[in-house]
């Protein structure tokens, strides 16, 4: 097998799980909106969530960021990872807002909007942390396993 065609079936196998991952996260969001409660019971504090807004959807977006082709720093990557989290943005709220038991909010589609850019912006300025999120669990397990015998 050629090197070309290994670096093509890698970057596609890559491709195929960040979108696998960006669309579980898109389920479990639509899957939530559903309910009645926008947090879990035992958080008692005023804006929580927006704050779960800002670290959720700036986990979409750096999972778009992820699917999308592109250089690390090219605008367009960047740009359609915000685009596409902030659309998606509107249909959570839109969700939202045809369940009696919740409200649209626009704040939460800013929260979105923050959360995304500075997730992104962290991922591709901080080299440990893009490190870590690229590392497979089980590339890990094996060298944890490798060092035990």
């Amino acid at each position: 097998m050629s090197n070309s065609h290994s670096n093509s079936n890698l970057l596609f196998s890559r491709s195929v799980r960040s979108l696998a991952l960006a669309l579980s996260v898109v389920a479990c969001l639509a899957w939530a909106s559903s309910f009645d409660k926008g947090g879990p019971p035992s958080v008692e504090f005023e804006h929580f969530d927006k704050i779960a807004h800002f670290f959720v959807f700036g986990l979409l977006a750096t999972l778009w960021f992820r699917f999308l082709a592109g250089s690390l720093l090219a605008a367009g990557r960047f740009a359609g990872a915000i685009a596409l989290t902030l659309l998606y943005g509107v249909v959570d709220e839109w969700i939202q807002y045809y369940n009696p038991l919740r409200s649209f909010d626009a704040w939460d589609w800013i929260a979105d909007g923050a959360g995304s850019v500075t997730a992104i912006w962290v991922y591709r300025n901080w080299r440990l942390y893009r490190r870590a999120l690229e590392t497979r669990v089980s590339d890990i397990l094996r060298l944890r396993l490798a060092e035990i015998e």
